[in-house]
């Protein structure tokens, strides 16, 4: 009897963490849905990175943000407008001469309206903020994918 109800004080948390999480990717997936709708898309790319959540569709050039940190609407952005992609990363030297990431953001270039876009994958004074190295990675990665739909 008491080991069955420490085992189930043990899992409680466990099992709460993980429909917690299914039920906001739910929601995400069917917010993702509704700006698709909105906007005639076809999300065939789809990542979330902590607060951020990103959507491309290649077919039409289009790029969905959902960045509930930023009291705004949701971004759609044409990337036939966008001529430039660039990964922006600020560091610090600290004394022990290492330097540390205390940012990183990905910029996107419209020339026409004079106008920088920047997602944030890291900031250090962000409390959601992880590991710097693997935000560059999601970073690079999501730039790579934007330089081919640039491109092509």
């Amino acid at each position: 009897m008491i080991g069955t109800l420490l085992f189930v004080i043990f899992m409680f948390p466990i099992i709460y963490v993980l429909l917690n999480q299914k039920f906001n990717g739910t929601k995400l997936k069917r917010e993702f849905n509704k700006i698709a709708a909105a906007h005639n898309l076809q999300l065939d790319t789809f990542e979330t990175i902590g607060h951020l959540s990103l959507g491309l569709d290649s077919l039409n050039k289009k790029l969905v943000i959902i960045d509930p940190t930023i009291n705004k609407e949701n971004e759609v952005i044409d990337l036939t407008k966008i001529n430039q992609v660039r990964i922006l990363q600020n560091t610090l030297r600290e004394a022990t001469r290492k330097e540390r990431i205390v940012h990183i953001g990905l910029e996107l270039v419209d020339p026409s309206m004079s106008k920088i876009t920047e997602i944030v994958f890291y900031d250090e004074d962000d409390y959601e903020s992880t590991d710097a190295e693997i935000r560059l990675h999601n970073a690079r990665k999501w730039d790579h994918l934007l330089q081919k739909n640039l491109a092509s």
